[in-house]
């Protein structure tokens, strides 16, 4: 809240705040989180592996940024003006780069075990194509409440 608090002592009486993040939480009592979508892109197709797991820690802080915009709305720091949502794609040559985004990148991210297997039989069978990462995203516009 105090970062929101901030943003909003900052802006111009008729400023407004962009809020772009992923959509792990749409509402903050959401029991379940959104995780990334793992694809093998081969043929025009693609084929689903499984999901990128977060680490707790992660998804408590994308549930607290939720509650946190919530309640900044809900006690009139801002008005909401709109949200979309879009699926935000990742693509990678090779399992090396994905890897290695994952490991600098992504660092509170993993690819569990039976989804690295079927990613990888999915890549054996079809040995042209790429790894895609479809992350759900969410666009927040809000206009700042009230005049300073």
């Amino acid at each position: 809240m105090h970062a929101l608090k901030q943003i909003r002592r900052v802006l111009r009486p008729d400023g407004v705040l962009a809020d772009l993040r992923p959509d792990r939480f749409s509402e903050p009592d959401q029991p379940q989180p959104r995780f990334p979508s793992v694809r093998w892109a081969s043929g025009g197709r693609e084929l689903p592996a499984g999901v990128l797991e977060k680490a707790p820690e992660n998804l408590r802080r994308h549930r607290t940024a939720t509650r946190e915009l919530h309640r900044a709305i809900r006690q009139g720091l801002f008005v909401l003006e709109s949200t979309e949502t879009y699926p935000f794609r990742f693509h990678f040559r090779t399992q090396e780069i994905f890897e290695t985004f994952l490991r600098i990148g992504w660092k509170q991210t993993t690819l569990e075990v039976p989804a690295r297997r079927r990613l990888q039989a999915i890549q054996r069978a079809h040995p042209k194509g790429r790894i895609v990462v479809i992350e759900p995203f969410r666009l927040n516009i809000l206009k700042k409440q009230g005049g300073g």
